[in-house]
C-alpha cells in the first residue's frame, strides 16, 4: 500500500490529469481536459474546415443563382420547358433560400426572377402546355 501511495505522490500531475478526465467534481463546472487538449491540437483545423464550408456555401449559392437566372432568361426568350424542369428550379429555390438564411444574405434580383418563373409555372399548369 505504501508503494502505491509513494507512486501517486511522485506522479501527482499524471494522477490529477486522469482524475480530471474521468471524474467530474461539480456538475456546474464545464471543463474537460480532453476537450481542452482537442481544441489545442485541432483548433486550427476546425477554423480551416469552417472557412472551407463557407467557401463551398458561396460556390453553391453562385451555382444555383446562375442556374435559376439562366432558366428565367430562357423562359423570357420563348423557350418552353418540361414540368420536371420547373420543379427542379423550385427545388433549387428552396435550397438557395436555406443557404441565404445560413449566410444571412439577400438577393432581390433572384427573388424577382423566381417570382416570374412561379407565375409562368402557374400559367403552364393552368393551360397544361408544358414541353
Amino acid at each position: 500500500m505504501q508503494q502505491v501511495f509513494d507512486w501517486i505522490l511522485s506522479h501527482w500531475a499524471f494522477c490529477a490529469f486522469v482524475l480530471g478526465v474521468f471524474v467530474q467534481i461539480t456538475p456546474g463546472i464545464k471543463f474537460s481536459p480532453l476537450t481542452w487538449i482537442g481544441n489545442l491540437f485541432l483548433g486550427g483545423i476546425r477554423k480551416d474546415v469552417a472557412g472551407l464550408q463557407a467557401q463551398m456555401d458561396e460556390n453553391e449559392k453562385d451555382r444555383i443563382r446562375w442556374e435559376v437566372l439562366d432558366f428565367a432568361n430562357s423562359c423570357r426568350n420563348g423557350r418552353k420547358h418540361t414540368k420536371d424542369e420547373f420543379q427542379h428550379i423550385i427545388t433549387l429555390h428552396d435550397k438557395y433560400k436555406r443557404l441565404l438564411e445560413k449566410t444571412n444574405d439577400t438577393n432581390g434580383v433572384f427573388d424577382e426572377e423566381y417570382a416570374y418563373i412561379k407565375r409562368l409555372y402557374a400559367e403552364r399548369q393552368e393551360k397544361n402546355d408544358f414541353l
